[in-house]
């Protein structure tokens, strides 16, 4: 899923010296209920913000820059470490 859902756009991070493109991509399927508006998955060196819907409201965007946070945190473990 995280590599054949529809891209929506790129989030740059800055991860050390390195910029890193993460894709913001939809879930190709419904999300269970409980399910954030975005999150950011990895699966092996597959990485993505899946977000629920095509949206560019204040709410969407707070949740892409929440799950882009959590990748920040996440690709700096893997990749510095």
């Amino acid at each position: 899923m995280l590599t054949f859902s529809k891209i929506l756009g790129y989030v740059e991070l800055k991860v050390g010296s390195l910029d890193v493109e993460v894709p913001i991509r939809t879930r190709g399927e419904p999300a269970p209920d409980g399910t954030p508006l975005a999150m950011f998955e990895m699966k092996g060196n597959a990485y993505a913000i899946m977000v629920t819907e095509e949206s560019r409201s204040q709410t969407m965007s707070a949740a892409v820059e929440h799950a882009a946070e959590d990748a920040l945190r996440e690709l700096s473990r893997k990749l510095l470490n």
